[in-house]
């Protein structure tokens, strides 16, 4: 698909990878990008930024576990911009201290939730909607971690094996839709979500990770969207977007 003109939802992107995602899509020549957090500050500030680039921005500061919320994502865009061609399903939460198994039950159930739940219903409502459209293209963020043992955060990882599963269980809506749905998994990458993951600072497990990787940047993995956007051959794929390691 050429990104020219097109209109895009991209969900948390008050920071991080959805926010150079939505600036990336911008660059590239996108009509609107609607972001998509509750982090509100955050929004403005991608929304200037989207607008620098060359696009019109919308901000929706929108629960995506409130399903009324995740459905206004769709009818406040096409409301303002018309036919939506690209959403990056890309929010998400890690665990946070303590480690798995010790982990609060309830936040286990929000990571699952926010990770896979939301990421599913956003997918249904993105191919019933583009279906109805002329098409489009769907990304959901996975990670590394769903294809490698995280016994830190084993629920994150099994959520984020999910959506890699979940998207290439829609493969066959391109065919009969041309709805084209696609995974991008990014390894550590230089966002706030290192910090989330020790309950604001990195947690000591960690240290030895980084220490023998290049971190990927935000950018790295919107590259990655770009291109799943671009190349209309990739369907029902993820998209490994790795650390390099570091040799000594």
């Amino acid at each position: 698909m050429d990104i020219k003109g097109k209109v895009a939802i991209v969900s948390g992107a008050a920071s991080g990878i959805g926010r150079a995602a939505s600036v990336a899509i911008a660059n590239e020549g996108a009509r609107a990008v609607a972001v998509v957090d509750q982090d509100e500050a955050g929004l403005e500030e991608t929304c200037r930024l989207v607008r620098e680039a060359g696009a019109e921005a919308l901000p929706l500061a929108i629960n995506v576990l409130d399903v009324p919320s995740l459905e206004r994502m769709y009818t406040d865009t096409h409301a303002s911009f018309g036919a939506i061609d690209i959403v990056f399903n890309n929010a998400g939460i890690v665990l946070g201290p303590p480690p798995f198994p010790d982990s609060d039950l309830e936040r286990m159930r929000l990571v699952i939730e926010i990770d896979l739940i939301a990421v599913t219903q956003s997918t249904a409502l993105a191919i019933r909607y583009m279906r109805d459209h002329g098409g489009g293209v769907v990304i959901n963020t996975g990670s590394t971690g769903a294809t490698s043992p995280l016994p830190t955060d084993a629920p994150y990882a099994g959520a984020k094996a999910g959506v890699v599963h979940l998207s290439a269980s829609c493969a066959v809506f391109n065919e009969s839709d041309g709805v084209r749905v696609n995974a991008i998994s990014p390894g550590v990458t230089e966002t706030p979500i290192l910090e989330h993951t020790g309950g604001g600072t990195r947690p000591d497990w960690l240290g030895p990770i980084l220490e023998g990787i290049k971190v990927l940047s935000p950018e790295d993995i919107a590259a990655g969207v770009v291109r799943i956007i671009n190349d209309d051959t990739i369907v029902g794929q993820n998209i490994i977007v790795d650390n390099e390691q570091i040799v000594s």
